[in-house]
């Protein structure tokens, strides 16, 4: 995954309609599976050719099953992908994708690499197809924002600004050690679980991310999900998956199983208080298998 901001330059944008029956269709054409293959590893993979064809990142709007959300993913020729908020989902020209003060999911990793001598990991296809409608899902059935008179403080706000900034050149450490300084600084004044803590918290999360930290930034990321979740939150299964997706590029098998461990711990606290989001069912059954396949590996 780059550590920078680049520009990206964008063409053609497919749309992408998954059944509930398992079947897939891209433009309207119908997308077969390999043996063995999920649809979602499918259409994901297809679109990785696209963009490898064109030589550039294409976009698809993406519909999986009837009353589920709609979202825009983003498939570059290296076969990384992210969501886009349908805003960002742009013409075919260049763009520059911003980092902003709440952070965004972080990109959707297309490989979740593991060490030689451990088993293969879930489908990382699938598993970016699966964050993505998690993520989409989390969107849909978020909070309104605050009115601005509950927002954040003027001099908060100025230094997130300043941090946004940073990273938006792709001063990344810059903005890396802002953020960290700004979250040590709220949680000695207001203390580690205040909201505008845990948002500096998560800011800084999703900087290390971008970074290429990922062990930094599943711990920070671990911090804010489990901070939320047991404040009933909301926005704690988003903070959930943004965890998991750094959580897929660890190296460290020991410490992937440590901390696939407690995902699905929060996991199964949020699916007592109500059902999980399709997306997240995915999502946390292709972890819960991984750390299973880890598990026996190292035992």
């Amino acid at each position: 995954m780059e550590t920078t901001v680049m520009e990206t330059t964008v063409i053609d944008q497919f749309k992408v309609h998954i059944s509930d029956d398992g079947l897939a269709e891209i433009d309207g054409h119908p997308l077969v599976p390999m043996p063995g293959q999920s649809v979602h590893e499918a259409v994901l993979d297809q679109l990785q050719r696209y963009a490898q064809e064109r030589a550039v990142a294409v976009e698809a709007t993406v519909n999986d099953g009837p009353g589920a959300a709609h979202f825009v993913l983003q498939v570059s020729p290296d076969g990384s992908s992210r969501v886009l908020d349908m805003e960002e989902a742009a013409p075919p020209e260049p763009e520059t994708a911003p980092v902003v003060a709440t952070p965004a999911p972080p990109p959707v990793p297309a490989s979740a690499p593991a060490p030689a001598s451990a088993p293969a990991p879930v489908s990382a296809v699938a598993s970016a197809v699966a964050r993505a409608r998690a993520m989409a899902a989390a969107r849909a059935s978020a909070p309104a924002p605050e009115p601005a008179a509950d927002g954040l403080p003027a001099e908060l706000a100025e230094r997130l600004g300043r941090i946004n900034a940073l990273a938006t050149a792709g001063r990344l450490d810059e903005a890396f050690a802002d953020a960290t300084a700004l979250r040590v600084s709220l949680a000695g004044s207001v203390g580690a679980e205040h909201p505008h803590a845990v948002e500096a918290r998560a800011v800084e999360a999703y900087l290390a991310h971008l970074r290429g930290d990922y062990r930094e930034a599943v711990v920070l990321a671990l911090a804010v999900a489990r901070i939320r979740c047991g404040a009933g939150d909301e926005r704690a299964p988003t903070e959930v998956a943004r965890a998991a997706a750094a959580w897929q590029q660890l190296d460290d098998s020991r410490t992937a199983v440590a901390h696939g461990r407690e995902l699905l711990h929060m996991w199964g606290v949020l699916n007592r208080r109500g059902p999980l989001p399709p997306g997240h069912v995915e999502l946390a059954e292709q972890v819960h298998r991984y750390v299973q396949a880890l598990e026996a590996a190292y035992a």
